[in-house]
């Protein structure tokens, strides 16, 4: 039995047992899952990150949004993640579409997250760059932070754990009148076989994937997030968030094979740090230099690049992740510079 038919029939026979009961009570709406969120302001900027919802099971994939309300103007350096944010891995990222409203750019990113244990499991400060640019700023280099989060990861959804205040004095049995009686032993004994079925194809499924993860070298990872980018097609819609996602690929590669912390670091402080030691040789040092630096023009001083500039950074980025540091990664010229 292939899974859409296991599906189509599991729906056929929750429709007889739906229609076996139907003259039961139905139960009153749950309350909807609270949210937590902190939102800061500072100058021109203002930072939220929301968790929802805020009292998850462990079987839960809970979200984080990530909204960057700026006047426009202001430079945003966005902020850059790893695998995971505290006990909370990360399986999934949407970038959503920026929204201009008045003289506001909004900058929203959705988080998908799956908790690792249960308990009060913290969401860290999130911090973000900032300069403002705009006619009656500053000029200067600011930070904001929000607040630490606090979400509690339970083992059971409480709704679901029987009171002992609802239980009851034994009926007598209740007559069931209708052909259809007789078939909801083996319609409920069917369900039952097929739910638990699907629970172990889920299990199996689950494992097998984070078996998979566990045996792809870091350089596997890195070749399969860049290829997923590109089929996105992020490029053509948002080139500055295609760099983001980009650099933030190489970056964490560079990482995961050489132990600098490049994710949490500007361009500058990462070509620092790499210039003191012997890590990356002097010639790859000047390829991953124009690399990055050629990437920040789109990122931060909105440089539009041509779509064989985009074709060329995700080709060379493809080169650098499957290279183990060759001093032959990068073109000599990086292609993303503006003409």
């Amino acid at each position: 039995m292939n899974r859409d038919y296991a599906t189509q029939l599991l729906f056929v026979l929750l429709g007889l047992l739906a229609v076996a009961g139907c003259n039961r009570a139905a139960d009153a709406p749950a309350e909807g899952p609270g949210r937590t969120r902190s939102e800061v302001e500072r100058g021109p900027v203002k930072l939220s990150v929301e968790i929802e919802p805020a009292r998850p099971t462990l079987s839960d994939v809970p979200t984080m949004t990530l909204s960057i309300d700026y006047r426009q103007g202001v430079t945003i350096e966005q902020p850059e993640f790893a695998e995971a944010i505290g006990d909370f891995r990360i399986v999934d990222l949407c970038l959503l579409e920026p929204q201009i409203r008045d003289d506001r750019e909004i900058v929203e990113q959705v988080f998908t997250l799956e908790p690792t244990r249960t308990g009060q499991l913290p969401i860290w400060p999130i911090s973000i760059n900032f300069t403002d640019n705009s006619p009656d700023g500053d000029g200067k280099r600011h930070t904001i932070e929000t607040k630490q989060l606090s979400v509690d990861v339970g083992s059971v959804v409480e709704s679901q754990v029987n009171s002992l205040d609802e239980l009851r004095a034994e009926t007598p049995p209740i007559a069931l009148r209708g052909a259809i009686s007789l078939y909801l032993p083996v319609i409920a004994a069917v369900i039952l076989l097929i739910a638990a079925g699907g629970m172990i194809w889920l299990w199996r499924s689950r494992r097998e994937r984070a078996a998979e993860a566990l045996l792809l070298s870091p350089r596997e990872k890195a070749q399969l997030a860049l290829q997923k980018l590109w089929n996105s097609g992020l490029a053509g819609r948002d080139a500055k968030l295609y760099y983001v996602e980009l650099t933030g690929i190489v970056r964490r590669y560079i990482e995961v094979t050489t132990a600098v912390r490049a994710p949490e670091q500007t361009t500058e402080e990462f070509l620092y740090e790499i210039s003191r030691n012997d890590t990356f040789a002097p010639d790859e040092r000047r390829r991953l230099k124009n690399f990055l630096e050629a990437a920040d023009l789109v990122k931060f001083a909105a440089h539009r690049p041509r779509p064989e500039d985009v074709e060329a950074s995700y080709e060379r980025a493809m080169e650098f992740v499957g290279s183990e540091h060759s001093n032959a990664v990068f073109d000599e010229q990086p292609q993303e510079t503006p003409a």
